[in-house]
C-alpha cells in the first residue's frame, strides 16, 4: 500500500512539471473548468506526495486528512487522460467541420449576420465558405472562403433592382407584387446555380459537413439535396414559417404579415386563418413548385419534393427573441438567436464623438432606414425633413440622394454612420428607423424608444411588436403626416413609459446563457456532433395533414357514434313493435275463444249467437 501510494505521489510530482508547460501552450483550455479540476488535482497529489515523505504525516497530518488526500490523488486516471487531451488540443481539432452558407443573392443585412457567425465559427476552428455571385463584392477575410458562381446578379445590379422594387412600392404597386417578383428571381438564380455542372462539381469535391440555409433564399435546400449534406435552417429575419411544424393556434399565433398581436379579436382571429390560408397556399403551390421544376429539368436526384426539403432541416434557427416575440408553441429544433449584430457601443470616430457630446442639453436622434433603402421618396422625405425640424434635439441621418428643400439646422446628413455606436450613446433620445430586424434589436440592446415607418416585408411585423411591447410607436408611409409623426417623435422622447420598457426589454433579452451568436455556434456545433440531431426531430414531419387535424380519428368517431345511433333506433322501434302486438293480443282474446293469425274465428255469445271474424251473425233455430 505504501510501495503503490510512493509510486502514485512521485509519478503525479513529476507531472506538475508539465503543468507548466500546459500554462504555456493551452492557457484557454487550462483556464477551463476541467482545467481548474485538473489543477486541483495536481495540488492534491503533491500534497500527498509531502504527506508520504514527512513519515506518512504523522508529524503533520492526521491519518484521515492523508486518507482524504489520497482519495483526491486516484483521479489520476482521468487527469492523465485530461493533460493529454490539453497538450494535444487546438481548434481545428474540436469538431472542426466545413460548414457553407447559401445567404441571399440581395439584401446586404442578411449577409452582414452571416459575416458575424462565420467569425465566430472561425473562432471555433470551423471553415467556412460562402456561395456568392462573381462580381458581387465581399472582400477577402481570413474568417470565410468565397465560392463563386455564375449568377443573375452582381452587386451594382442587385442593389439597382432592389431600388426599383422600393421605388415601385412608393409609387402605389402593390407590395406583394413586388415580393413575388423578387422570388422570381431568387428561383432564375438558382436555376443558373444547380444548372453550373463546374459549380456543383467543385462543391462536391469540397465535402462540407454541414449547409446553412437562409429560407430568403431556397435554393439552398435544393443545393444541400443535390450534395447529399446535412442543412440546417438560419433565417435572418423574424418569420416562423409553418413549415417548421411547430403548433400554430390562430387563435392566439399571429400569422406572419397578418400585423396583428397574440391578443385577437373575433374579427382579427378570422383574418389571422384568412391569412394563414392564402399564405399556405402561395408557399404551397406557387413557391415550392418553382423549385420543383428546377430539379426536375436539371435530372437532380433521386427525386424528393421541395416540400419534404423544406421540412427535412436538422435545426432551425431564428432570429427572433423572446423579448420581442410573442410567447408561442415551438419545437426542439427550433432555436432563437435573435440579436445577433448586437454588441456594447466602441468609441464614436472623432467628428462624431463631438457632435454627439455637444447635445448634453437636448440630447439627439438617430433615424437610419437601412441599407436597402438607399433613395426614400421626395414625399416621405420632405414629411421627415419637415418633422425633424421642430424638435428641439439634434438629428444625424444617414441619408442619400437630393437633400430636402424644408431640411432643418438641426440636422446632419450624412451617407454612413456608427448605428450600434451611437444608440449606445448616452445622449440617444429616439431612433426613428424603417423597423428592419438589426436596427430593432441593436435599439432594444441598448434601451433607446422607436417611432417605425415601415416600408415593405418584415417591417411590418417587426414594429408590430415593438409597439405591442410599449417600446415605440407605429406610422404608415401612405398615410402619415408631419403632424403625426412629430407628434410620434414628441411621445416617445417625453413620455418615459417607452424608454423604461426599451430599457426593461433590453434587460431581458440580455439575460440569457450567452451572446445569440454564441449560441449559434453551439448549436451548429451540437448538431454536428450528433451527427444531424435526429433526436430533436419531432413526429409532426412523418403525419400526413389529415393525421395531424385528427380529421381520421374525427371520421372514426363520427362514423362510431352514427352506427351506435342508427343500431339503438332499430333496436327501440323493434322492441315497440313487439310489445304494441302483445298489448292488442292481449285486449282482443276471451278464455274460450280461438285466435289465429290475429282475428277471432268463433266465440259463443250468451244470446245463442255466434260471432264469426268480429262479426255477429244470426243463426236458424233447427227444429
Amino acid at each position: 500500500m505504501l510501495y503503490r501510494n510512493t509510486c502514485t505521489c512521485n509519478l503525479l510530482f513529476l507531472f506538475q512539471v508539465f503543468e507548466q508547460v500546459v500554462n504555456v501552450m493551452t492557457w484557454r483550455g487550462f483556464l477551463s473548468p476541467s482545467g481548474r479540476r485538473f489543477r486541483m488535482t495536481l495540488g492534491a497529489a503533491h500534497a500527498v506526495h509531502r504527506v508520504s515523505r514527512d513519515d506518512g504525516g504523522r508529524n503533520r497530518n492526521t491519518e484521515e486528512e492523508r486518507q482524504r488526500l489520497i482519495r483526491k490523488a486516484m483521479l489520476l486516471p482521468s487527469s492523465l487522460l485530461l493533460l493529454l487531451g490539453l497538450l494535444t488540443w487546438s481548434p481545428s481539432a474540436s469538431w472542426a467541420a466545413k460548414v457553407i452558407v447559401v445567404p441571399p443573392i440581395m439584401f446586404e443585412s442578411h449577409l452582414y449576420i452571416f459575416k458575424t457567425l462565420a467569425t465566430a465559427l472561425h473562432q471555433e476552428g470551423h471553415e467556412t465558405h460562402f456561395l456568392i455571385s462573381e462580381g458581387r463584392g465581399v472582400p477577402p477575410s481570413p474568417y470565410y472562403h468565397l465560392q463563386r458562381y455564375p449568377g443573375i446578379f452582381n452587386s451594382t445590379t442587385a442593389d439597382n433592382f432592389l431600388q426599383s422594387k422600393v421605388s415601385n412600392i412608393f409609387s402605389g404597386r402593390l407590395t406583394f407584387l413586388e415580393l413575388f417578383d423578387i422570388l422570381d428571381h431568387y428561383s432564375q438564380n438558382c436555376d443558373a446555380v444547380v444548372g453550373s455542372v463546374e459549380v456543383m462539381t467543385r462543391l462536391k469535391e469540397a465535402k462540407f459537413d454541414l449547409l446553412l440555409v437562409d429560407p430568403n433564399e431556397m435554393c439552398g435546400f435544393v443545393i444541400a439535396h443535390i450534395l447529399g449534406v446535412k442543412y440546417a435552417v438560419f433565417s435572418t429575419g423574424l418569420w416562423y414559417p409553418a413549415e417548421a411544424g411547430a403548433p400554430a393556434p390562430l387563435s392566439y399565433v399571429p400569422e406572419f404579415n397578418s400585423l396583428l398581436t397574440d391578443h385577437m379579436s373575433l374579427v382579427q382571429r378570422i383574418a389571422n386563418t384568412a391569412v394563414y390560408l392564402v399564405q399556405r397556399f402561395g408557399v404551397r403551390y406557387i413557391a415550392l413548385p418553382k423549385y420543383d421544376r428546377i430539379m426536375k429539368k436539371h435530372g437532380v436526384t433521386p427525386q424528393v419534393a421541395m416540400a419534404d426539403l423544406v421540412q427535412g432541416s436538422q435545426l432551425w434557427m431564428l432570429c427572433t427573441d423572446m423579448a420581442l416575440e410573442f410567447p408561442r408553441p415551438t419545437l426542439p429544433h427550433v432555436v432563437y438567436i435573435g440579436g445577433i449584430l448586437t454588441k456594447p457601443p466602441n468609441p464614436l470616430p472623432q467628428d462624431f464623438e463631438a457632435w454627439a457630446n455637444d447635445t448634453a442639453e437636448h440630447g439627439f436622434v438617430v433615424v437610419s432606414f437601412g441599407a436597402g433603402v438607399k433613395y426614400l421618396s421626395r414625399d416621405i422625405a420632405h414629411k421627415l425633413a419637415g418633422a425633424l425640424a421642430r424638435l428641439p434635439q439634434r438629428v444625424v441621418w444617414r441619408f442619400s440622394g437630393v437633400p430636402p428643400s424644408n431640411l432643418g439646422n438641426n440636422t446632419k446628413l450624412v451617407d454612413w454612420m456608427p448605428q450600434n455606436d451611437l444608440l449606445g450613446h448616452a445622449n440617444t433620445r429616439a431612433f426613428l428607423s424603417h423597423g428592419g430586424l438589426n436596427s430593432i434589436y441593436e435599439a432594444m440592446y441598448h434601451g433607446v424608444p422607436v417611432v417605425g415607418v415601415p416600408l415593405f416585408g418584415d417591417h411590418y411585423d417587426t414594429m408590430t411588436r415593438v409597439a405591442a411591447k410599449g417600446m415605440g410607436i407605429m406610422l404608415h408611409w401612405k398615410y402619415m403626416t408631419e403632424e403625426d409623426l412629430y407628434t410620434a417623435l414628441t411621445s416617445i422622447i417625453k413620455d418615459t413609459r417607452y424608454r423604461q420598457r426599451a430599457l426593461t426589454l433590453s434587460s431581458i433579452h440580455k439575460d440569457q446563457p450567452g451572446h445569440p451568436v454564441t449560441r449559434a455556434v453551439y448549436w451548429i456545433s451540437y448538431v454536428l456532433r450528433h451527427n444531424g440531431a435526429s433526436h430533436l426531430r419531432s413526429a409532426v414531419y412523418e403525419v400526413s395533414p389529415y393525421q395531424y387535424f385528427l380529421l381520421d380519428v374525427i371520421f372514426t368517431v363520427v362514423a362510431a357514434l352514427a352506427l351506435s345511433v342508427f343500431a339503438l333506433r332499430r333496436c327501440a322501434r323493434w322492441l315497440r313493435g313487439k310489445a304494441g302486438d302483445q298489448s292488442r293480443g292481449g285486449a282482443f282474446t276471451g278464455d274460450d275463444g280461438n285466435l289465429a293469425n290475429g282475428h277471432c274465428h268463433s266465440e259463443i255469445m250468451a244470446n245463442g249467437k255466434h260471432k264469426r271474424n268480429g262479426s255477429l251473425k244470426s243463426e236458424k233455430k233447427m227444429n
